[in-house]
């Protein structure tokens, strides 16, 4: 990955993730900049860059041990060097594995199930509000198959909470009217 960085209000790069560390002057607050980032941000807030500050022991093992290791470690994903972070507010940071897709979010009918949720209490309108959350959900993860699948079914149950609950009304109409 190649690294531009601003020290010394200059402009100095690319430079190698390896490099950062022996780079005179670099440090987490250094403003740094590479493919993807839509503008420069403090090095110590980026995931990508958090190996060039926080040096993690070599794993021992086989190749297969060691990746076993890291998955774990990544499932804990409990790091101390992250508490003392500073994180501006209302800045944009990057997850590890965040990914940007080119297709817009699939609807999310978010609207309609809190409605059907207000109105009818159904476990079905629960359902279409919780496959309504996921939608964004997943799309958030960079997930387009299960955002889109998800959207689906959120369909599916708006639907289906509108038939169940014209159906007492009809029962109700044809018994009494």
């Amino acid at each position: 990955m190649k690294v531009w960085v601003y020290i010394d209000g200059r402009q100095q790069g690319p430079f190698e993730k390896e490099q950062l560390r022996e780079l005179p002057g670099f440090n987490e607050n250094t403003k740094v900049w590479f493919e993807g980032l839509p503008k420069w941000y403090p090095a110590g807030s980026l995931d990508e860059l958090a190996s060039v500050f926080h040096a993690e022991e070599p794993a021992a093992g086989t190749e297969e041990e060691r990746t076993v290791c890291e998955e774990s470690a990544e499932v804990r994903e409990e790091r101390p060097a992250q508490e003392h972070r500073r994180y501006a507010p209302g800045a944009m940071y990057f997850r590890k594995n965040a990914v940007a897709l080119d297709e817009p979010c699939p609807p999310t009918y978010i609207g309609l199930s809190i409605f059907l949720m207000i109105c009818c209490c159904s476990p079905i309108s629960l359902a279409a509000l919780i496959a309504s959350i996921c939608v964004s959900t997943f799309y958030a993860k960079g997930n387009l198959a299960s955002s889109k699948k998800a959207s689906e079914v959120a369909a599916w149950l708006i639907m289906a909470a509108i038939a169940l609950g014209f159906f007492p009304v009809m029962l109700m109409s044809i018994y009494f009217g």
